[in-house]
């Protein structure tokens, strides 16, 4: 893959990663649209690598939080909210591990991928509209998340798995959904990605490593440092911005993504 390739790959991951509209979904439709290479399944895990570090330093106190409280140490609250990750964390693990090779085969299916972004859009929509139906002062912070909120949650991040449904999106929705409020259903989206994604990249080590040593590693690092860079400014974007706007702007784009790959494949017959 060409450096620069690799660059403008690894700033649609930092910035789709967090923002409601399907990471996975723009890192095959971005490349089918401008007649590039399609990347490599190890590329896309290894850019969803540095998104991940980009959340492990924008909630790097939080974080330290969680893990003292796994050790009986601060806010035994703290332990609490670690279960809810690990109940979350669940379905994604599972879908993944048993349905690992047909997802993989989505990514080959710039049209299938298109009609997912579509369903996306439909989430973001409903999800706003739910939200919207329910008094504001009502709406549940993260310490008032159950272990039925969790699994909710979780569901919707085992569906995100095939590309072009959004996880964030799908997740945060979820929440909102459960009643939960748009920040503290985004933050928990964002640390219960952890696991699920470091899961993903440990199973795909090996084809990160030959497709390394075949001449990539270069475009690799590449990716993973801009996704990781333009993922901490995605966050904290996302955080500002959903909290007062909500999600139908995402969904609207989503419907526009959905077009241009619909009509880029029948253009090209």
């Amino acid at each position: 893959m060409p450096l620069i390739q690799a660059l403008i790959l690894g700033i649609v991951q930092g910035l789709s990663e967090f923002l409601p509209i399907s990471s996975s979904g723009h890192l095959v439709l971005v490349p089918f649209i401008f007649g590039w290479k399609e990347p490599s399944v190890a590329f896309i895990v290894a850019v969803h690598l540095g998104t991940t570090l980009s959340i492990l330093w924008v909630f790097r106190e939080r974080i330290i939080e969680l893990v003292r409280s796994v050790f009986g140490l601060g806010n035994p609250a703290d332990r609490r909210f670690v279960g809810l990750i690990a109940i979350a964390t669940v379905p994604a693990a599972i879908v993944g591990g048993v349905f690992s090779s047909q997802v993989d085969r989505v990514f080959e299916r710039p049209v299938i991928i298109s009609f997912l972004l579509g369903f996306t859009a439909w989430i973001l929509f409903s999800a706003e509209s739910a939200y919207e139906k329910r008094p504001q002062e009502s709406a549940r912070d993260e310490r008032m998340l159950t272990p039925l909120d969790a699994a909710a949650i979780g569901g919707a991040q085992a569906v995100a798995i095939l590309p072009g449904v959004s996880r964030s999106g799908s997740t945060i929705g979820a929440g909102m959904f459960r009643g939960i409020g748009r920040e503290a259903a985004a933050k928990f989206s964002f640390l219960m990605a952890i696991p699920v994604i470091l899961g993903a990249v440990v199973i795909k080590i090996p084809d990160m490593v030959r497709e390394g040593a075949s001449g990539s590693a270069g475009a690799m690092v590449i990716g993973v440092i801009a996704s990781a860079v333009t993922g901490v400014l995605s966050i904290r974007a996302m955080l500002s911005f959903v909290t007062r706007r909500g999600f139908r702007p995402f969904a609207i784009y989503c419907v526009l993504a959905m077009t241009a790959g619909i009509l880029t494949a029948l253009a090209r017959g």
